[in-house]
């Protein structure tokens, strides 16, 4: 366990924020404090796990972007891959939409590919070559199954060399993970190519789920979100690395996920059956999160960040 001052301002002075659990607790006593800079506002998990001891927080065959076809049999392990799969022409849309170069010629690393499921749409769906896809993911079994079902080039850390220039760089629910944040900063703006943009997607703790489920918010996910960033603080966090945001929206699926997650996480703390009145109740508390997101983006459940480097 580890203890750290906030990585925008450098500070250890902090304001007690929201105790929250360990989702994958079963036990359901694990508590984890969850801090405010009082010199930047940033929202922060403190202590924390070291970067040596957080690969034991991601339980295998649990946490959902780990899962793939080879390790999934139960039928909401199925529903929610087939549901990943059709949110690829979404995302990947999102991600290219200021891509000025012809697709074919458009180089993409992903921070956090994880299974590689992204980049293999890229290249199967969009037609951007192999050799021009690149991905960096720390879990093991979720790097070597992008290796060897997609034959992607996937590096389990930041690589010593850059190996080119990228012209997208998704960081896709990948930075509220990350221990050695500032590195990875400097690294993604340094092969950045110009005109190129980083994609950052993060949860809002500023959401209108968040605040209804409280400690019970999903997206809390402790003690695997390290950090929590609206966009005052991500603003705060890309300054020191020339890197400046240019646009925000809504990422609107993730207000079901999280609406759907925080309703069972709720009914299971509180000792609850999640039924189908449950079920309901999470659906219909996901659209209204939806709507209230398109209405106003700052209460949206996740914001999708283009990020362009600043010339000076």
């Amino acid at each position: 366990m580890e203890s750290v001052p906030c990585p925008i301002s450098g500070s250890a002075d902090f304001t007690p924020l929201i105790q929250v659990p360990n989702r994958f607790d079963p036990s359901g006593k694990e508590q984890w404090s969850l801090l405010r800079s009082t010199a930047s506002g940033l929202i922060m998990l403190n202590p924390r796990p070291d970067s040596t001891e957080i690969a034991h927080h991601y339980p295998r065959g649990l946490y959902d972007p780990h899962r793939h076809q080879h390790n999934s049999s139960t039928f909401s392990d199925k529903a929610y891959l087939a549901t990943r799969s059709l949110l690829l022409r979404y995302k990947a849309r999102l991600i290219l939409k200021g891509t000025t170069k012809p697709l074919r010629q458009v180089r993409v690393l992903e921070i956090g590919c994880s299974t590689g499921e992204l980049l293999n749409y890229f290249h199967r769906g969009k037609g951007i070559p192999l050799q021009n896809l690149a991905g960096i993911e720390t879990d093991a079994e979720a790097a070597n199954h992008a290796q060897q079902i997609y034959n992607l080039k996937v590096s389990r850390s930041l690589p010593n060399e850059g190996g080119g220039k990228f012209d997208c760089i998704v960081l896709w629910h990948t930075l509220e993970h990350i221990h050695a944040i500032h590195e990875t900063l400097d690294y993604a703006a340094q092969q950045l190519a110009p005109g190129g943009v980083l994609i950052i997607t993060l949860p809002n703790p500023e959401s209108y789920d968040a605040k209804h489920y409280q400690e019970n918010w999903i997206a809390w996910d402790a003690p695997r979100h390290l950090y929590h960033f609206v966009p005052e603080t991500l603003e705060k966090l890309l300054e020191p690395h020339n890197l400046r945001i240019v646009h925000r929206q809504p990422y609107f699926p993730d207000s079901l996920y999280n609406t759907l997650h925080s309703e069972k996480l709720r009914c299971k703390r509180t000792k609850k059956g999640f039924h189908a009145s449950q079920l309901g109740a999470a659906l219909l508390k996901g659209i209204a999160t939806a709507t209230i997101g398109a209405l106003l983006p700052p209460k949206a459940s996740s914001l999708v960040y283009v990020v362009r480097k600043r010339y000076l």
